[in-house]
């Protein structure tokens, strides 16, 4: 079966699953956001393979609409950095042509997040590592020189950092 297909029912059947009374999902998230006030996250992206940098960028979707489902206006920041940088250009030269599809999705993606308010940061430092100049990012990358020193200041501002690789 189809991959993608076969991802698509998973997803289907456990929204199926999980529906509630009235038609709602009922989400159960333990005691995980007792007491929780503000939800401020950091995604370290840095997945180079198409694939899973796909459904990486999904999760962080359904992560923040479940997070609005429980009462939250989250903060999302993804750093983008490693090999995953590739896929967040303009040009199709960093990829291979069979990955172009894919970078098609990505940027759609990228474009909805930003739309949504969502900061997406682009990793000067492995730009250069992959050989991309910085005027090559998607306009609604901003690249900032030091991807781990955004770590360190997103952390030290209280955003949860969520390793993506």
């Amino acid at each position: 079966m189809n991959r993608m297909l076969l991802m698509a029912l998973t997803v289907f059947a456990a929204v199926v699953f999980l529906r509630g009374e009235g038609g709602a999902v009922a989400l159960n998230h333990g005691s995980a956001l007792s007491g929780v006030m503000t939800t401020n996250v950091f995604f370290d992206v840095n997945i180079g393979d198409p694939a899973k940098l796909r459904t990486r960028l999904q999760l962080i979707e359904t992560t923040h609409a479940q997070l609005v489902a429980a009462g939250f206006s989250p903060r999302v920041v993804i750093g983008i950095r490693g090999m995953a940088s590739n896929f967040f250009t303009r040009d199709a030269g960093y990829i291979l042509e069979a990955e172009l599809p894919v970078k098609k999705e990505i940027a759609a993606k990228v474009e909805k997040f930003r739309a949504m308010g969502f900061a997406v940061e682009q990793c000067r430092i492995a730009a250069g590592m992959q050989g991309i100049d910085v005027a090559d990012f998607l306009p609604q990358v901003q690249v900032v020189d030091n991807g781990y020193i955004s770590m360190i200041g997103y952390q030290a501002q209280g955003y949860a950092y969520v390793p993506m690789d």
